[in-house]
């Protein structure tokens, strides 16, 4: 009988990350693994054959995911070749399958395992070996598998990094920088007419990163799937989806939105779309994949574990954005597409103009590599990254790296100096993310964490003071040639959602999306009863109807609404 594996132990069998083989498997359609009453992956060894092949194809031959999957796919299709000459190419791999189908481990992983300890244990990590023989195989195998991945320069890196003992913004100089003002760009005829073509032509993709969870918003499941509309309780993925599907009738292409998710969240992202029908879009034009993972460290540069056994590791950042585009292969495929720039925004912020042809055409015409968009802010002490010159380069600075004098500085007319923050949302020169090395400064945030501490009798989860790195993508503005910092409406643009209550809240987001549709309606003549900075009624509008005050006057004229001059009950276009 044909042996069945679970995805685990395809995932060590072959020494590759679970996430890995679940984003091979959207990318080759025949490596098809059924599903168990309980909803788990069951492979056959074809599939464990099929994917032998393809870490051949990739890791050793350097194929592109697109080459790899034609070669594969003229193998199977061949009655002349023969599977098991083909899956010779990978003996080695093969080696372990046969291990396994034994029951037995590698014959040399005892070799395996002693050479790790030594590596790291010379690096002053023996106390991740601490009561070695009584701990758990599964734990044993999580934590050598992560310290055989954990690059000897990287580690040394992050040890620099935390010897250091400077935030970001420290001993640099920064000085203002200005904006491109709002009035100078929105409604430009040229900036618009050349974002259109573009758009028109296929040359635009977009981007979302989407690596929380809810916890915050004392929701259950990644951030994406908060149902945050005022009305239908849509969620922030849903409102998302709605605009790019508007996008697609509008100019009659293909619309590819790339999804950056944590390792943590990535299966439960991919979930819901494929239980949702991918909300509408073609499921080849929605594209997952994970960011890169990070040790933390203590004060002391030790490294820490969690509970599983293996390294307590935390998420790159944003930043990570741009080795995880190159790793996964989804920048080769936007190459292939013809895609040359990209949309970038995070998934919190559901006001966020998708596509914005007057921002994409700006872009263009200023042969920007980098663009982002920036809101004036509300007070100095606003959380978002600050703008500026840094070091004679444009620059973001993180809000709790900002000296509190600049923070609060003046010019002589009375407004800040220092007036203006990023509010996440890029424009990306395809090109120049191909180039790029992926590597940006490392941001050190400290926090207090539950490691895992082995001892004779099983472990004990203690509280510890641990560091965190993480990259910040808008450090990328420092490699680009000809960066725009361009000006945006808050009120059009900006009601993120971090909260549950108070600022950025579940409240704040829901009424900024209100306020938008309230404006829009009365641009059209209708007028809105306001109440406490609010409409009286609860309005939604769905970016599948209208995206800006203009489309949604050309859409009243076919309801019932086109006659109503006054909105006195809850209303809801879609």
């Amino acid at each position: 009988m044909d042996r069945r594996y679970s995805i685990g132990e395809i995932a060590r069998i072959l020494r590759i990350k679970p996430h890995v083989i679940r984003y091979w498997e959207d990318e080759i359609p025949f490596i098809a693994p059924q599903k168990s009453k309980s909803g788990r992956r069951v492979y056959t060894n074809r599939e464990l054959q099929l994917l032998a092949r393809l870490k051949h194809l990739l890791y050793e031959k350097r194929y592109t995911i697109e080459g790899a999957r034609e070669r594969i796919w003229k193998e199977t299709a061949s009655s002349k070749v023969d599977l098991t000459a083909r899956i010779a190419a990978v003996r080695g791999d093969l080696l372990s399958v046969w291990d396994k189908l034994k029951g037995g481990e590698p014959k040399d992983s005892k070799t395996r395992e002693i050479r790790i300890i030594e590596q790291w244990s010379k690096r002053g990590q023996e106390h991740l070996f601490a009561y070695w023989s009584d701990r758990e195989e599964d734990k044993k195998r999580i934590l050598l598998d992560n310290l055989e991945a954990l690059n000897f320069d990287h580690y040394e890196l992050l040890l620099r990094r935390l010897g250091e003992q400077e935030q970001h913004g420290e001993g640099k100089r920064i000085e203002p920088i200005r904006c491109i003002p709002r009035r100078a760009w929105v409604g430009n005829p040229k900036a618009k007419a050349l974002g259109e073509e573009l758009l028109a032509a296929g040359k635009a993709a977009f981007l979302t990163v989407a690596g929380g969870q809810g916890s915050r918003l004392g929701f259950e499941g990644p951030k994406g799937c908060f149902p945050v509309s005022p009305i239908r309780r849509a969620t922030l993925f849903q409102l998302f989806s709605e605009k790019i599907l508007a996008a697609r009738r509008r100019y009659g292409r293909a619309m590819y939105w790339y999804i950056m998710t944590s390792p943590l969240n990535l299966e439960q992202t991919r979930c819901y779309f494929a239980d949702n029908g991918y909300l509408g879009l073609p499921k080849e034009e929605v594209r997952f994949f994970a960011q890169g993972l990070l040790p933390s460290l203590s004060a002391r540069g030790k490294l820490l574990l969690a509970e599983s056994g293996g390294l307590f590791l935390n998420p790159n950042g944003h930043g990570g954005m741009i080795s995880a585009l190159q790793n996964s292969g989804n920048l080769d495929h936007m190459i292939s597409r013809g895609v040359d720039r990209l949309f970038y925004c995070q998934v919190d912020n559901p006001m966020v103009r998708l596509p914005d042809a007057p921002f994409l055409g700006l872009h263009a015409e200023k042969r920007s590599q980098l663009s982002s968009k920036v809101v004036e802010k509300l007070c100095p002490e606003e959380k978002i990254g600050v703008i500026g010159s840094v070091d004679g380069k444009p620059g973001v600075i993180e809000y709790s790296d900002f000296d509190v004098e600049l923070q609060n500085a003046r010019n002589a007319s009375g407004t800040l100096l220092f007036s203006h923050g990023s509010i996440a949302i890029h424009i990306f020169d395809v090109q120049f993310l191909k180039s790029h090395s992926g590597q940006l400064p490392l941001h050190l945030a400290r926090k207090r964490i539950r490691t895992w501490i082995p001892d004779g009798s099983g472990g004990v989860m203690e509280q510890r003071e641990a560091n965190k790195f993480e990259m910040f993508i808008f450090d990328a503005l420092a490699d680009a040639a000809n960066p725009l910092f361009v000006e945006t409406s808050r009120a059009e643009e900006f009601a993120p959602l971090k909260n549950k209550t108070g600022v950025d809240s579940i409240e704040t987001c829901r009424r900024g999306l209100m306020n938008l549709y309230a404006g829009w309606l009365q641009a059209n003549g209708i007028e809105v009863p306001m109440e406490n900075q609010a409409p009286r009624h609860r309005i939604e509008i769905s970016p599948a109807f209208a995206w800006d005050a203009e489309s949604l006057g050309e859409s009243l004229k076919q309801t019932p609404l086109s006659s109503v001059n006054r909105i006195d009950e809850d209303t809801l276009l879609v």
